[in-house]
């Protein structure tokens, strides 16, 4: 017979603001079991199965788009696209990740635009291009707010991180989930 492991749901809500500051913040490191769990010391892998901002900016000047023709070459729009990127104020939200071996290293820069009334950002596509993005125990995803000559988060500025998580811990010995 298979060992199942433990396994549990968890939901990430973080909420950047004007009083977030530039320091890094740990968005998710798998959990340890409690005390009350089935099995002590032990610790949790995730697989992470979403994870996106809701992005609600307005201390910049909202984004102008420079518009296509829809006869537009692939150049063309490329060269609009750039344009729209460098001719709008914007702010900069950098991801990380690290483990036990390995200090936090830089995955993306996400840029943020004032986008009326607010707009999502899928996350997910950045740390994998498979459905979940798996975390081993000893890593730690991180977020780190950065000034890209706009300034901060400012007044009521707001970032939601929504994230939800599968957690897996093996057990070994199936005695060990045997209730007496």
């Amino acid at each position: 017979m298979s060992n199942p492991g433990i396994f549990r749901n968890v939901n990430i809500i973080k909420e950047l603001n004007a009083s977030t500051g530039t320091g890094m913040i740990e968005l998710y490191q798998p959990g340890r079991l409690n005390s009350l769990d089935v099995v002590s010391n032990a610790k949790y892998s995730g697989f992470i199965t979403s994870l996106r901002l809701t992005v609600d900016v307005t201390s910049i000047d909202e984004l102008e788009v420079v518009e296509n023709d829809t006869l537009a070459d692939d150049a063309t729009i490329a060269a609009n696209a750039k344009t729209t990127f460098n001719n709008n104020p914007k702010k900069c939200l950098s991801f990380f990740i690290g483990n036990s071996d390995t200090p936090a290293v830089k995955v993306v820069d996400v840029f943020i635009f004032n986008q009326r009334p607010f707009y999502y950002v899928s996350l997910l596509p950045y740390f994998t291009s498979a459905s979940t993005f798996d975390v081993a125990p000893d890593s730690i995803i991180a977020i780190q707010q950065r000034d890209v000559g706009y300034g901060l988060l400012q007044y009521d500025d707001r970032i939601l991180i929504l994230e939800t998580v599968i957690e897996e811990s093996p057990v070994y010995d199936q005695l060990l989930l045997t209730v007496e």
